[in-house]
């Protein structure tokens, strides 16, 4: 890791860069009913299950089994799910169903119930099955899936097999863990998208400072962010999952931490503005059972905490390591990324301007307050928003944007 500039020099030197530089999806809010379907999709890599056994769960028409899906311009974000060793992923169908009822296909792969190797291909296979659903003429899934928007997620044994997986990446976009095992060897340095974990101080099968921790730390070519979310001595290796889970406690166990996994892969697969809310927002930190939330940014990271909507005020916020940092904005959606030497802006730079910049401490969050007139005219606005900072490296640069229309 490079050497890091002493802060105030830096933040002298490149403050005035934001006034230069600086002079996309909709949120998926809305509950759904949720179909069932139970599949057995063929392995087309050769590699693993010959068939690739898995419980859909998925935003329909109507709930039920085999149901319909529902029509979604572009195709629904789809979630891949490794389960735990000796379980099926028709255990957690409470996870699967609490994410479709929010906007997503789960997969709950079936197969592998006591081989890891063979989960590892499986998790790989599941990628090209997914298209080959997609384009089947006819199929319950044809033209219904967003395959540029896929993440790999998976618990204990699965959890570890998600590094596993993406140490070799056959397209998935980002991945995130519950109560995972380690990746084998040097597979969690291989991994190059962002990639969160959930654990537990109550985890006596994958105890979070011999599993969790050390696997966090392996992460050390994650683009974009890592995180790691650990939680007190209620959160055991099951109910993080969503398993087994009984009475008040569990359940919001189970519920926070598949609030925060899923508003992680909201933000990394660019369907939800305000997906990093979940996880590092101030009611995700304030959480009474959170004992440490770890994250470092490979680039600036942007979210909203709300959608905007006019008379409202809303946070604009930025996830970027200690040092000078700064929010652009423009009231115009996101152009085509326009090269700089400080990485790519995606502000048009016709209707850029700098919205707040400030330096940053430990916290690695950066907020800034939004008051919206009570003007009807401004519904239907689009602001977009870019980050600048620094990276877990030391480098400095434009980080992530995203796009927020104004709402009533």
């Amino acid at each position: 890791m490079s050497a890091r500039p002493h802060r105030g020099a830096m933040a002298r030197r490149s403050l005035p860069l934001l006034c230069f530089l600086f002079a996309a999806a909709s949120a998926v809010t809305a509950q759904n009913a949720v179909g069932v379907r139970n599949v057995a999709w063929p392995n087309p890599t050769g590699q693993g299950s010959g068939s690739l056994t898995a419980r859909v769960l998925y935003p329909a028409t109507v709930p039920g089994t085999d149901a319909p899906l529902s029509p979604r311009a572009g195709g629904w974000p789809v979630i891949v799910f490794l389960h735990g060793f000796t379980l099926l992923g028709n255990s957690y169908q409470t996870l699967g169903t609490r994410w479709a009822e929010r906007g997503f296909v789960v997969v709950l792969s079936n197969t592998a119930q006591f081989d890891n190797l063979r989960q590892e291909d499986d998790g790989r296979a599941l990628l090209p099955a997914l298209q080959a659903a997609n384009a089947a003429p006819g199929g319950p899934f044809a033209a219904g899936l967003d395959l540029a928007r896929v993440a790999l997620t998976g618990h204990s044994m699965g959890g570890g097999n998600v590094a596993n997986v993406l140490a070799g990446n056959p397209g998935y976009r980002c991945g995130f863990a519950f109560a995972p095992v380690p990746p084998r060897g040097n597979n969690g340095a291989l991994v190059t998208v962002p990639l969160g974990l959930v654990a537990g101080n109550g985890d006596t099968i994958a105890p979070p400072n011999a599993n969790a921790l050390p696997y966090y730390q392996s992460l050390t070519s994650s683009a974009e962010c890592r995180l790691l979310y650990l939680l007190n001595g209620d959160a055991t290796h099951t109910n993080l999952a969503g398993l087994f889970v009984s009475g008040a406690t569990a359940t919001a166990v189970f519920e926070r931490a598949a609030d925060v996994g899923l508003g992680f892969v909201q933000h990394a697969l660019d369907v939800d503005a305000t997906g990093l809310e979940a996880a590092l927002g101030p009611g995700a930190l304030a959480e009474p059972r959170l004992v440490v939330c770890e994250r470092a940014f490979a680039r600036a990271q942007t979210w909203a905490e709300a959608p905007l909507a006019i008379g409202a005020t809303v946070r604009i916020s930025a996830g970027v390591e200690p040092g000078p940092v700064g929010l652009g904005a423009a009231l115009a959606p996101l152009v085509a990324p326009v090269p700089t030497p400080f990485g790519e802006l995606r502000l048009d730079p016709a209707f850029a301007f700098v919205l707040q910049s400030g330096v940053v401490g430990a916290e690695r969050r950066f907020d800034v307050a939004i008051p919206l007139p009570s003007d009807p005219t401004l519904v239907g606005v689009i602001v977009a928003v870019q980050a600048f900072g620094l990276s877990w490296t030391g480098s400095i640069g434009l980080g992530a944007a995203i796009e927020l229309p104004i709402g009533p």
